[in-house]
């Protein structure tokens, strides 16, 4: 993508215990001195939409893992590695508007999910959207099946920040999307009228479903489930989205199904792969003999340009 990156700026401040404290709780009160992690999101203004899914804005409520390791060393992500307990911690940003806290310490006084800076030493820091517990061995399920609830689906990942003291506790996460997002605006042509569209479903055959992200090194691998999956379409008929897999196939069917027991489905072949990061929006206009592909174009998450097609 042209990356419309999302910059988490994080504030994490001195701790008087040493980093990995066995003999501390990581739910005790917060001692004199301490100073919690604080977190603000940049990612664009904030619009009118609470839509984590519309790829310019957090949504109310988003939720981020957060998780701190010992510098110095290419372990990675493993519990060895995970310095003062900071694995896998929610923060939360609740009025959407990129302030981000950790999760339950605002409203019920819970200090679970706050990370502390060590006094001595550096860390890095490793962050991904939307927050799952538990993960196995730092690694992320994804399955793209249901697209009922995109935001769900809308996997982010910011690369390690290394190097990390107490001296310059600003951190800044760059986050980018790792899925693709495929995007139609639908309306009616020759033989048909908006009324027509109101019952319309718009499948994408056979697509890899299921998939896993490495949180330690970045790599996402595709399972080999493959199924059909339906888009999530407006009651309107006008608007039909999924978030999808990457994969290097350059042929993928989509059907357009009016279901008023009259029209066959149309389908179309859309010729292009799907890359990581990248928004594909197409301008569909069904007739009542066809569907035409009026403008197309990558935009948004990896700006290409597109072009027109036509599919009976």
């Amino acid at each position: 993508m042209k990356n419309k990156k999302l910059v988490l700026y994080v504030a994490l401040a001195v701790s008087l215990g040493a980093c990995g404290n066995d003999n501390e709780p990581e739910s005790s009160p917060v001692p004199d001195g301490r100073t919690a992690l604080t977190v603000q999101g940049e990612i664009g203004t904030k619009g009118a939409s609470a839509s984590r899914a519309i790829d310019t804005d957090w949504g109310y409520n988003d939720k981020i893992g957060v998780f701190m390791v010992y510098s110095g060393n290419d372990a990675g992500l493993t519990q060895e590695n995970i310095c003062g307990g900071a694995d896998n911690k929610c923060y939360v940003t609740t009025g959407g508007d990129g302030n981000f806290k950790p999760d339950g310490a605002e409203t019920e006084g819970d200090n679970t999910n706050i990370i502390y800076f060590p006094v001595v030493g550096a860390v890095d820091f490793y962050a991904y959207y939307p927050f799952v517990s538990p993960l196995t061995d730092y690694i992320y399920p994804l399955d793209v099946a249901v697209q009922s609830n995109q935001e769900a689906i809308d996997f982010m990942y910011a690369d390690k920040v290394e190097g990390c003291t107490k001296e310059n506790p600003k951190v800044g996460f760059n986050f980018v999307h790792k899925l693709s997002k495929l995007v139609l605006e639908i309306s009616p042509g020759d033989g048909l009228n908006t009324a027509d569209l109101k019952n319309l479903s718009v499948t994408v055959g056979d697509q890899p479903i299921k998939a896993t992200f490495n949180l330690s090194n970045g790599t996402l691998a595709c399972g080999a489930d493959k199924s059909d999956i339906t888009l999530l379409t407006t009651e309107s008929g006008t608007l039909s989205e999924a978030i999808l897999l990457p994969n290097s196939a350059k042929s993928r069917v989509l059907t357009f199904d009016l279901n008023n027991g009259n029209d066959e489905p149309f389908t179309w072949t859309m010729d292009k792969a799907l890359d990581a990061g990248s928004k594909y929006t197409y301008e569909v206009r069904l007739h009542r003999t066809k569907v035409e592909i009026t403008s197309a174009s990558i935009t948004g998450w990896t700006p290409e340009n597109g072009g027109a097609v036509d599919a009976h």
